[in-house]
């Protein structure tokens, strides 16, 4: 029986294909690398045509272990907002602008002084424009920019709706991908927004709902992928709803932290709730989250990798790194860090945010510094998601971890012992690609609603239990965490000049 899905999840660092059966049990899973281009400070860039070629290298790698004949469809999810300009050959323009990039910050004052709250809701359903991250101030400054380029687009999309374009044929994006864009309850575009803006809405995609059908792979895709002619292809969603899909976060009071090149942290409301520096998500009447991604996590590890441990020439060695980090007592002697690296997105939204050691002596070295990087972004965290149980009323026991850090039990335990919560990893670690054969399931009429396939397709490991002992030096320090931001900011700003 062709009930078997595959999870096609266009990340940041990687494009990862899974193949699951209708239990959620992964039967096989590949990868393959992408690049980041920083041509400038606060940029970030990739190369369109990569998207495409690591998902023909990971499908194929796939069907050489698995019969393509077994597989009924493709879910797609994607890092988000990330913007490429595709032209009337569904060629790429130029590079994909990915979303850590930081340069549009003087298009988001503009569109935020253009366009009120109240017009806001009225067009979007939300008074929220964002940040210089935002895609309408991302297209403002492509508009710009890259005139040439701008000249020449026919649409823009995100790399998994790319991918897509490529593997049938057809333009489209789902309506949450389109956030800032279109109104995500009914899916449209509003003229006046666009006119607002000075924006066209010609360029926009059509939108459909996740679990929906974008197309079917063409016979020319199926040459380059291994994938059959015809096979269904569900357009999907944000990799970070996805990965919270995977966690269970449709499901009220459960908490749930990704762990990937950026963490991000959700907790399951039964009722839209409003909470400074957090957003409600859901994927339709299923089920609601707040949410808060950072720009610290898996990143972060690797610029300590590279800043820290100059041996590591064969790539990064984190076994290495995490018996560095277990030489140190826990809070690092008092060594404190900030992980504002590039900025931070939840729960402070601050593109000009920086990062810092706090409290460096004499008696630190890189044991200490290591298990400090570990621990800021254990903080991270928990202010999100300290932040969003405030908002919703409630106190959840455990953590659900998912994505690549999950693996990692030495971080897991620092995570429980930071937040004092049970920390439980889901067995699939690619969550991204289990959300994603989740709203396949869906879309393949296998099951009836999201929630019903979430509750047949998660797994959840043993959970970690926190060292109740380590309270309070967290405690504290967390306490610290939260104050030092400020005192940075004014420095930085010269505020206290």
């Amino acid at each position: 029986m062709k009930h078997n899905l595959v999870g096609l999840d266009i990340g940041t660092s990687c494009v990862k294909a899974a193949v699951f059966d209708e239990r959620g049990n992964a039967l096989f899973v590949a990868s393959a690398p992408l690049q980041v281009f920083t041509p400038s400070a606060g940029w970030a860039e990739q190369d369109p045509e990569e998207y495409w070629t690591a998902t023909c290298s990971v499908l194929k790698e796939v069907f050489n272990k698995i019969d393509p004949r077994n597989v009924a469809g493709i879910g797609l999810s994607g890092q988000c907002p990330s913007h490429v300009l595709v032209d009337a050959n569904s060629r790429a323009l130029g590079k994909a602008i990915i979303w850590r990039d930081q340069r549009a910050q003087d298009e988001a004052k503009w569109m935020n002084q253009q366009v009120t709250p109240a017009q806001a809701v009225e067009w979007l359903g939300s008074s929220n424009l964002g940040d210089a991250t935002s895609p309408p101030a991302r297209l403002l400054w492509l508009k710009e920019n890259r005139s040439s380029d701008w000249a020449k687009a026919v649409a823009v999309l995100q790399p998994k709706d790319f991918v897509a374009l490529r593997l049938t044929d057809k333009v489209a994006t789902d309506c949450y991908s389109a956030y800032c864009l279109a109104n995500p309850d009914s899916g449209t575009y509003d003229p006046s927004y666009f006119k607002a803006l000075g924006l066209p809405i010609e360029r926009m995609p059509r939108t459909l709902f996740p679990s929906e059908v974008a197309g079917e792979v063409t016979e020319k895709a199926a040459l380059v992928t291994g994938l059959k002619p015809g096979t269904q292809v569900i357009i999907g969603t944000i990799d970070a709803y996805c990965d919270n899909l995977a966690g269970g976060a449709i499901f009220p009071g459960r908490a749930v932290d990704i762990a990937g090149t950026s963490e991000i942290v959700s907790l399951g409301i039964e009722k839209l709730v409003v909470a400074e520096g957090v957003y409600p998500a859901r994927i339709g009447n299923d089920g609601m989250f707040l949410c808060g991604p950072t720009q610290a996590g898996g990143e972060t590890l690797k610029w300590l990798a590279h800043s820290f441990y100059q041996e590591f020439h064969e790539g990064i060695q984190y076994d290495a790194m995490e018996r560095e980090a277990k030489g140190s007592p826990p809070g690092a002697n008092c060594l404190l860090f900030l992980p504002y690296l590039n900025g931070e997105r939840a729960p402070i939204w601050d593109a000009k945010a920086v990062g810092a050691f706090v409290g460096l002596t004499f008696s630190h070295d890189r044991r200490h510094f290591t298990r400090a990087v570990y621990e800021g972004v254990a903080f991270a965290i928990r202010h999100i998601l300290e932040i969003s149980e405030t908002a919703a009323g409630v106190s959840s026991r455990e953590v659900v971890v998912g994505g690549g850090g999950s693996r990692s039990d030495f971080w897991n335990q620092i995570k429980a012992n930071v937040l004092q919560k049970i920390v439980r990893p889901t067995v699939v670690s690619e969550t991204g690609c289990l959300g994603a054969a989740i709203l396949a399931s869906v879309g393949m009429g296998y099951q009836k609603s999201v929630k019903e396939a979430c509750l047949a397709m998660i797994q959840l490991k043993s959970g970690i239990q926190p060292d109740s002992k380590l309270s309070g030096i967290y405690n504290t320090m967390y306490s610290h965490y939260r104050d030092f931001y400020p005192a940075l900011k004014m420095v930085c700003s010269g505020e206290g000049s």
